[in-house]
This record gives structure tokens, sequence and C-alpha cells, in this order.
């Protein structure tokens, strides 16, 4: 009983060994000094447990008695003995602890007896027992008022390591957690947006069939406007044409420059995975060329027939500046509200522009047609 005993004493032991070996190692100090006081508690003939525990003690004494004992066991252990010496040689010992610590250092004690009642050192059992008891109480945690010391750092050193097996788990989840929170937003910001284009393009829909039905009456106007008789012109027929043909030359290439940068507008917006500063940067651009031509234009002096698409192309310009300044607070904001104004009176400006168009190419057309020379009067 006594053997079977003495065996399960050094397996714990050894196991506790390796632990407090592992604490020491890591910089846990207090944690290695219980675990290794355990150890050679015990098993008091393990040599490297009273080894160890001689380095993560701070009193001198209990580093020399840690010292003596394995020296004790093992009078060959050059790092015990160098240990002693250090001791004694920084004077960190009482005259009779260095008076024990020289003779240990000189002269190796007697290999200890088989029995496993017997000291690490030459005491009595009841010495030895007394020692091992107050350093282990001097080592022990304050807040533990039970007896059993063994058990109550195991018990303490378990529940640390569930406390911190719960804290890897949370710092685990919580990422997990704050990417599906993500993702969850991602998706309704998403459905949000496609809903709105939805609901803008049912509505642009509906204007364009009520735009179209204006445009036979607005077209009618002015082509009432371009057919003036002949009597009122207050200049020569190809004074009028030169002037036209001038005019709509003026105008030909800030209407050019606006074409490029409709172009280079589509073609940054439509690629796929495109982000909204990329398109917020086009936006902007496009806005100030639109301003560029609308200065331009307005400078130009149009001819009598042109007057009123004149007039009809710079209010488009006006409605494209509006509905891109639409479009800019939506980037910033992401309000559907001004992607639905932008939408609108992007739409309204292309109809009066598309207007002003056909009045510049009917004139246009007109001009080109070539006229028969009158007779030279002999």
């Amino acid at each position: 009983m006594i053997k079977s005993e003495i065996k399960a004493n050094e397996r714990e032991a050894a196991q506790l060994f390796v632990r407090g070996v592992a604490a020491a190692r890591g910089g846990q100090r207090r944690l290695a000094a219980v675990l290794l006081s355990r150890v050679v508690q015990l098993d008091p003939q393990h040599e490297m447990g009273w080894l160890w525990l001689s380095g993560v003690l701070d009193d001198p004494k209990d580093i020399a008695f840690c010292l003596r004992s394995a020296l004790a066991i093992n009078p060959h252990n050059e790092r015990a003995r160098r240990g002693l010496e250090w001791l004694n040689s920084r004077q960190l010992l009482r005259d009779d602890d260095t008076a024990i610590t020289a003779s240990f250092a000189r002269v190796a004690p007697a290999a200890p007896t088989d029995s496993p009642t017997d000291g690490v050192v030459q005491e009595t059992p009841i010495s030895w027992r007394s020692r091992i008891a107050s350093a282990f109480r001097r080592l022990a945690p304050r807040s533990s008022p039970s007896s059993d010391h063994a058990e109550s750092w195991w018990v303490g050193w378990r529940h640390s390591r569930q406390e911190m097996g719960r804290a890897r788990a949370l710092l685990w989840i919580m990422p997990v957690l704050l990417l599906l929170l993500t993702l969850a937003l991602n998706y309704a910001l998403r459905t949000a947006v496609e809903r709105n284009e939805a609901l803008v393009a049912a509505e642009l829909a509906r204007r364009v069939s009520a735009a179209e039905t204006q445009a036979q009456s607005v077209d009618d106007a002015a082509a009432r406007v371009l057919a003036v008789p002949a009597i009122l012109e207050p200049k020569l027929a190809a004074e009028r044409e030169a002037a036209t043909l001038a005019y709509l030359s003026r105008l030909e290439e800030p209407r050019a420059r606006l074409r490029g940068a409709i172009e280079s507008y589509r073609n940054a917006t439509s690629r796929p995975g495109g982000s909204s500063i990329v398109h917020a940067t086009s936006a902007q651009r496009l806005r100030d060329e639109v301003e560029q031509a609308y200065a331009v234009i307005a400078a130009l002096e149009p001819p009598q027939t042109l007057v009123e698409a004149h007039a009809l192309y710079l209010q488009g310009l006006e409605l494209e500046l509006t509905a891109l300044d639409h479009m800019l607070a939506f980037y910033s904001g992401f309000r559907a509200e001004d992607a639905n104004r932008a939408a609108l009176t992007m739409a309204e400006a292309a109809r009066r522009l598309d207007q002003a168009r056909q009045v510049f190419e009917r004139q246009r057309a007109e001009l080109s047609v070539e006229r028969p020379l009158p007779h030279a009067i002999r």
C-alpha cells in the first residue's frame, strides 16, 4: 500500500514539475513556486524540483535551503554548488546560514536512505516536515484559507484556465459577429438602393411619355419661329445664312466637348465594381465641363431664327448643372430623395437639349441645300 502511494506521488510530482518549469519559463514565478513546492512535498528526492524551486524564490534563506536539498540528493550537482557559493560571496545569508552553506559547498552529505519518511537533509522527520510546511505557507496564496494548499492552488489554477478559455472564445466570437453585422447592413443598403432605382426608372418612364406628348407642340412653336416671313427679315438672305452658319460653327466646339465629357462619365460609372468615390469624382468633372460650356454658349449671339433654340439649350444646361448638384449630394449622404431629384431633373434637361438640337440640325440641313445662282443682268 505504501509503495503504491509512493508511485502515485512520484507520478503526480512529475506532472506538476513539468507545469512548474513551464510557468517559470513563462515568467510566472509565483505560480511556478507553488507548483514546485508541491513537487518537493510529494517527492522529496526530486533533485531538479529543488533546483528549479531555488530559481523562483526571493528569500536567500529559502534559496539556500533548496540548493542544500539538491546537494543532499546529488553531491555532484555543480549548479547547486555554484548557487551556494554565489549566495556566500554576495553575503546574502546570516552567519549561521553561511556556515551551513560553506559546509555543503565543501563536503557532500551522505546519500539519503530508501525510506519514504526520511528527509532530504540530515534532519529529524519533525524538523523536515516543519521546514517544508513553513516554506509552503510562505509561498501559498494568501487569499486561500484552506489548510490543504495543493488543492487550493490547483482549484484556483483550473478556475483561471477556464476563465482564460472563455475570454479566448469571446475574442474569437466578436470578430465573427461584427462581420455578420456588416454583411447584414450591406445587404440592407443594397436592397434599398435597388428599390429606389426601380422607383426612379418608373418615374422616368412616365415623364418621358408625357414629354413626348408635349414635344410635338414645342416643335410646332419652334417651326413657327423659324418660319418668319421674308418681308420682316432686317437682313438679306445671304447675310442671315452667313450669321447662322457662323453661330452653328462656334456652337459646335463646346457641344463636342460636352459629348466627350458625357462619354467619359458613362465609361467611368458603367464599370462593374466602381466605388461611390469614383462616381462622385466623375460627376464633379462632368459638372465642371457643363459649367464651362454654359459660359461659352451664353457669350454667343444667336441669329434671329435661333434665339428661342439658343435659350432652350441654355435652360437644358442649367438643369443639367442642377441635376449634377443633386447627384453629388446623393454621393455624400446617400439619400434617396437626392437620387430621385437628380434623375428627374436630368430627364427634363435632356428633353430641352434634344429639342434645341433638333432645331439646330434642321437649320443646318436647310442651309446645306444648294440654292440656284441668280442670272447676272447683262
